[in-house]
């Protein structure tokens, strides 16, 4: 399946990840997917197949990197396909870390 991927870093808002539940929310707390890979691969070890996007040659599925996507087309992704994979660094500029819904200190 094609994944459209719209690259704007400066329209990026704090995406919400608690990293126990591995639950992504948007910024408006609308929950978007809980993260789920059976291969725990590394982005590194992808096939790189644009800025945004990556593939993984154990599930051939595609991978968005979270940090380069608005957390509103995340939301459209998982909705066209549930099956979407994501890649999140806890340390990326457009991530808030929760617990059980409340914010963590970054």
């Amino acid at each position: 399946m094609r994944q459209n991927v719209t690259c704007n870093p400066k329209k990026t808002r704090a995406m919400k990840f608690d990293p126990i539940t591995k639950d992504i929310y948007t910024d408006k707390n609308e929950f978007v997917k809980t993260m789920n890979c059976p291969y725990k691969m590394s982005w590194d070890n992808l096939e790189v197949t644009n800025l945004a996007l990556r593939k993984c040659a154990k599930c051939d599925h595609l991978i968005v990197d979270t940090e380069i996507v608005t957390d509103d087309d995340l939301l459209k992704m998982v909705r066209q396909n549930p099956n979407t994979c994501f890649k999140i660094d806890l340390n990326q500029h457009n991530l808030k870390l929760i617990s059980n819904g409340i914010l963590e200190q970054k």
